[in-house]
């Protein structure tokens, strides 16, 4: 069984050709789609060569199906997909919506793994997240 990247509302398939495909707009600017590693921890991505990404700007992001604002409920800075990995197994993927910020947190249940060298940018929220 591969992992496979669903939207939390539409639970729409959102891994294509070993891309997570998500629309992200900034500000006023118009939308863009953002094709992201299917690798939890692996932060490279692609977008259209006339769509300018803001490093260190914060980022809208919405399923590309239902068009459904993929917040976190855990971190206003953080969007979440939900992931099932090979086993067949449910997680919570949260992430970073801020340009450039590598921090991904993969969550099920009182389970936290974190990812990336800015993950500990979010640590209080992981704290509490752990005392629940």
């Amino acid at each position: 069984m591969a992992i496979n990247y669903q939207c939390p509302r539409c639970e729409g398939q959102l891994l294509l050709d070993n891309h997570l495909i998500l629309a992200v707009k900034y500000k006023q600017e118009q939308g863009m789609l953002l094709l992201m590693n299917p690798e939890v921890g692996n932060y490279q991505t692609i977008h259209h060569p006339t769509n300018k990404v803001h490093e260190g700007e914060l980022y809208e992001f919405f399923c590309p199906i239902c068009h459904y604002r993929l917040k976190s409920d855990l971190n206003n800075h953080l969007a979440m997909v939900h992931i099932q990995d090979e086993k067949g197994k449910q997680f919570e993927l949260h992430f970073s919506r801020i340009a450039g910020q590598k921090s991904t947190y993969k969550i099920m249940g009182k389970s936290v793994e974190h990812f990336g060298i800015d993950a500990p940018h979010y640590i209080d929220f992981l704290n509490i997240f752990n005392m629940r």
